[in-house]
């Protein structure tokens, strides 16, 4: 395993997280709102199946730098230029939850380094004005950052950071400004139009998930080219053992037709 920062420009640096099999096939992974690059127990399935598995933190996560992107495209930019630094030529994806915009990201500016996108429970496009009607959370996306830091602690950490948890750690660093820049980017324009995103998509959502409706995700997944979206009939929004059975059934027995 090796964990370590990459410089991006003349004061950012992006933290990593690389393990798995040295020579396995590279899959990245865009982590969630609560959580961190350091939980490598929630992979282990894919270690053990030959996977080299990367995860990067985004601005304000954990070792990252916390600066504000223009909008959510600018992180598939920032991995192209990291892929490149570390020869990496050919990749899956796996956005869990509020990584998934950063998935298509992406697969936005690297199409043709992309193999299979795969989502699990993702948020969905919330630029979309129909995805908008079914959302049950206020947006605002002309907040300040700085408002939304104060937001973000009140929602997750009004009785503190769990010290135990890598996750907590790992989301409230630079007072929790990771947090607020996802929750600023991701109704604004991202950049992109999921319509544009050609490659494989494998999209997971729950018909009981409580944090994102299942709604949003049948649109979201209308809206891609090539995506096949799979009920999850029981189970809330996350769990590892949910994880883990997505990662079995479509990433390690994969459901498409592999190119390489």
């Amino acid at each position: 395993m090796s964990s370590y920062t990459i410089k991006i420009s003349k004061d950012k640096y992006i933290a990593a997280n690389d393990f798995g099999e040295v020579d396995g096939f590279p899959i990245v992974v865009n982590h969630g709102m609560i959580a961190s690059i350091m939980d490598e127990y929630l992979f282990d399935s894919l270690v053990k199946n030959g996977y080299r598995v990367i995860s990067f933190a985004r601005p304000g996560y954990g070792f990252s730098t916390a600066f504000e992107m223009e909008n959510i495209k600018e992180w598939g930019k920032i991995v192209e230029e990291i892929l490149e630094k570390t020869n990496v030529s050919k990749i899956d994806i796996l956005g869990m939850s509020s990584g998934a915009p950063y998935s298509y990201a992406i697969a936005s500016v690297i199409p043709n380094k992309v193999r299979n996108i795969y989502i699990f429970s993702g948020t969905p496009a919330l630029y979309n004005k129909n995805v908008l009607k079914l959302w049950p959370y206020p947006l605002n996306g002309n907040v300040s950052v700085t408002e939304l830091q104060g937001i973000a602690k009140e929602l997750f950490f009004t009785n503190g950071i769990d010290q135990s948890d890598k996750g907590s750690i790992d989301s409230a660093k630079n007072e929790c400004y990771g947090i607020a820049l996802d929750l600023k980017i991701r109704c604004n324009d991202w950049g992109f139009d999921l319509r544009e995103i050609e490659n494989k998509v494998y999209m997971e959502h729950g018909l009981e998930d409580s944090s994102i409706p299942y709604s949003t995700a049948e649109i979201t997944a209308g809206l891609l080219g090539n995506c096949v979206l799979h009920e999850r009939k029981a189970g809330d929004h996350f769990s590892k053992e949910l994880l883990e059975e997505f990662i079995n059934n479509n990433i390690i027995n994969n459901r498409y037709e592999e190119n390489a």
